[in-house]
């Protein structure tokens, strides 16, 4: 063997020796990071993002593993706990789900029906409903005799009960259509009588209003009548 041919071999070996320190320094950092951030715990995470009191359910979340050392005892784990659950506030994709950022929807009572209707979502308050609140429902109509044609109104139902808040979409009314409204599903729970009013109220009245209640539940209010025919709320 040659000079130049035992340099060479001189050469592998270090380069040899090389890898074999750098290996089982990576190894020795891998390890270390290992200790450091312990076992890992697998969490839940939004795959896709929720609306303000939209309801989830186990197919909008993902596991991932968090280390366990910087995981609150709050995070949820479980993807069927989500199930039902509505978010009082806006989402985003990518967010760890806590106990307490999800509510329980609101359910029916037995006898109460399920119904939703479109409310301007400029004159209708429904910026400022929330499900769980309860709202006085008003409309007004235009009544039609052989004299004359008048105005009325009527609180067609006394505290309904809002279960669901719809995302806000836009219509176009009037003539031409050139009128551009923005309006918002809003779902509540009512009995089969109100279900009936508000029905009627959507088909005919000119408009529909929410009145946010405040004070006392027995408000004397409640005993306001109806300036329609139509029978006002009880």
């Amino acid at each position: 063997m040659n000079p130049r041919q035992r340099r060479g071999v001189m050469l592998m070996i270090l380069a040899a020796l090389g890898a074999v320190a750098v290996f089982v320094s990576v190894l020795g950092y891998v390890g270390s990071v290992r200790a450091e951030v312990g076992t890992k715990v697998q969490v839940l995470r939004l795959k896709e993002a929720v609306p303000a009191y939209g309801r989830l359910d186990p197919g909008m979340v993902e596991r991932v593993e968090m280390p366990r050392k910087w995981t609150p005892n709050t995070m949820l784990t479980d993807p069927g706990a989500v199930a039902g659950k509505v978010a009082p506030a806006p989402l985003v994709a990518g967010s760890y789900l806590q106990q307490g950022m999800l509510i329980d929807a609101p359910v029916l009572q037995p006898g109460q029906r399920e119904i939703a209707i479109m409310i301007d979502a400029e004159t209708g308050v429904a910026g400022k409903v929330r499900p769980g609140m309860v709202v006085d429902i008003y409309a007004t109509f235009q009544q039609q005799s052989q004299q004359n044609q008048r105005s009325c109104a009527s609180r067609i139902i006394r505290r309904a009960l809002v279960i669901q808040i719809g995302a806000v979409t836009h219509e176009r009314s009037g003539a031409n259509n050139q009128a551009l409204n923005a309006m918002v599903p809003i779902t509540f729970a009512l009995t089969a009588e109100d279900s009936v009013r508000l029905t009627y109220a959507e088909a005919f009245a000119g408009h529909v209003r929410l009145a946010l209640i405040g004070g006392d539940r027995n408000d004397p209010v409640a005993k306001l009548g109806s300036i329609c025919d139509m029978p006002g709320a009880r």
